[in-house]
């Protein structure tokens, strides 16, 4: 049995629900987080306000990943500001310049070189520019930076930070194969986010999309908002506020909440089955324009 599995069996009833339910959808994400990938691929988070806590949601995946999946698994912070992913992860912070752009890497070692690496075996890679810490990455710096290296990692998980729909989201799903829309559970921020669901899934070729609502503030108190249903055709998953929001520290894994570590589980098996399904679109591409 997975330790995933296992530490699900000593949780009180009262706090899981339906023990053999939620037993049952843990060990089927715990074998899509496994699940091995022909190819590499790209997961984005992206938000378009402030404070809906996709930086701390992106990190609680990665980390997931890099703990769990056999290949290696970068995380990439592309947002602005010092609490990112790669923060909140627990990546130690890098000593100096960054390191030079590899153009031509041979090897994962090349182009994992002089990257920080966290206990969990993230291997962070920031690419914002020093002289400007609170600018968001431009999306142009992630493709020079990312794509000569992506292929030696089995998973890139890049945190965009606030991205506005009109400028930024064409580039943001463009980079990625799976994207994760987070948004808080407040109606207006929620309406906001459902509204551009349709405008990602119906370009060609965009990426697999993940709805996820963070209870920022604990007073969603786990109810399905108005809007979001079954014709919303995507994945929509929800992360509980969590007592250790807002902490001064990184907060690992062990000090959240049960519900919030199940949470992430499922959100990181449902992003694993959503990046299966861009590899079977991506070869019906290829196969249509042969």
């Amino acid at each position: 049995m997975s330790t995933l599995a296992a530490g699900l069996r000593s949780l009180p009833l009262a706090l899981v629900g339906s023990a053999s339910a939620r037993l049952h959808d843990l060990t089927n994400a715990d074998a899509a987080i496994r699940m091995p990938l022909t190819l590499n691929r790209r997961v984005g988070f992206v938000q378009a306000c402030g404070g809906a806590g996709s930086s701390t949601v992106a990190a609680g995946v990665a980390s997931i990943f890099a703990n769990r999946r056999a290949g290696l698994v970068l995380g990439v912070n592309a947002s602005g500001g010092d609490r990112n992913l790669l923060w909140h992860a627990g990546v130690p912070a890098l000593e100096g310049a960054l390191p030079p752009a590899r153009t031509r890497p041979l090897s994962a070692a090349e182009a994992s070189a002089g990257l920080p690496v966290a206990r969990s075996g993230l291997i962070g890679l920031d690419l914002r520019d020093p002289a400007h810490p609170t600018t968001p990455v431009p999306s142009r710096t992630w493709f020079d930076r990312i794509n000569p290296v992506s292929r030696f990692f089995d998973l890139a998980i890049t945190d965009w930070g606030v991205r506005g729909w009109q400028i930024d989201l064409a580039q943001v799903a463009m980079a990625s194969h799976v994207l994760c829309v987070v948004t808080p559970s407040r109606r207006h921020e929620l309406e906001d986010a459902v509204a551009v669901i349709p405008a990602l899934t119906g370009v060609a070729d965009g990426p697999q999309v993940v709805l996820v609502i963070v209870d920022v503030s604990g007073s969603s108190r786990g109810q399905t908002p108005q809007g979001v249903g079954p014709d919303l055709g995507v994945p929509v998953l929800r992360i509980p506020h969590d007592p250790s929001a807002g902490s001064a520290k990184p907060v690992p894994s062990a000090s959240m909440s049960a519900r919030t570590r199940i949470a992430y589980a499922q959100l990181a098996g449902t992003i694993m089955t959503e990046a299966q399904l861009s590899l079977g679109a991506e070869l019906r591409h290829s196969e249509a324009t042969a």
